[in-house]
């Protein structure tokens, strides 16, 4: 099969396996559908197609060659892990920080704070371990005043995790940015500025791969889909590929 004659046979934009499929039949007409899995993985690994959303690719040519965001975790936050692997292990969680932000934010955030979202059931357990540990350090869904009150550098803010929270493939509890992009507008507690919201987000998805897919079903699970999908058209230059 010539990979660059199957890229000619498809559409510019947005393509799905099956119009993958049916370029390569057009090419090779004996293609059968048990060889696409093998085809799409040759594709991809030639740069030659990039994935963009579930059943979403794109020509590379029409896509920047992107890296997948992962956040440094600081020494405070491996430890935090550190805690959750070894006394929870079954317990479903996320991790992030809000020193991650500085890549793309215009006012630099001069103290840190890890977020730690833990399932329902293992809240207060999980709360109460790290309280002993942390000394000083912990808040349990905290309100703004709370926050400000208490505040300290590489404080720990634990949150409920919401069902069905993206997670990276490199870790279980690692965050990929499309859930970040959603908490910007879901987390009334971030204090961040505003106004760099537009230059910070568009600079997320110029220079990393978005899965605007998992981003929206996220937006959907935190009811900011609207609010999202809308600041991004209207306030950005990204191109959207998927509709609210």
């Amino acid at each position: 099969m010539e990979k660059h004659a199957v890229i000619q046979k498809l559409p510019d934009g947005i393509c799905s396996r099956q119009q993958i499929l049916h370029a390569a039949q057009a090419v090779e007409p004996s293609f059968q559908d048990t060889q696409l899995r093998y085809l799409i993985g040759v594709l991809l690994n030639s740069k030659l197609i990039v994935r963009i959303g579930r059943n979403q690719y794109k020509k590379a040519e029409k896509e920047p060659n992107k890296s997948i965001f992962t956040g440094v975790y600081s020494n405070t936050a491996c430890q935090v892990i550190e805690n959750m692997n070894t006394h929870f292990p079954l317990l479903s969680y996320r991790v992030w920080e809000l020193s991650w932000l500085n890549e793309f934010f215009n006012h630099l955030i001069s103290r840190n704070q890890i977020f730690l979202e833990v399932e329902k059931d293992g809240l207060d357990f999980v709360f109460s371990a790290l309280a002993e540990e942390f000394t000083g350090k912990v808040l349990l869904n905290p309100t703004i005043k709370e926050i400000m009150q208490y505040s300290t550098d590489d404080e720990i803010i634990i949150y409920r995790l919401v069902t069905e929270a993206p997670r990276s493939d490199n870790a279980k509890y690692q965050v990929p940015l499309e859930k970040l992009i959603v908490d910007l507008f879901a987390n009334k507690n971030l204090m961040l500025s505003k106004a760099d919201y537009p230059s910070a987000i568009e600079m997320m998805f110029s220079k990393y791969r978005v899965d605007q897919i998992a981003m929206l079903r996220y937006a959907r699970r935190r009811n900011k889909a609207k609010e999202v999908m809308g600041f991004l058209q209207d306030k950005t230059t990204i191109e959207l590929l998927i509709e609210e």
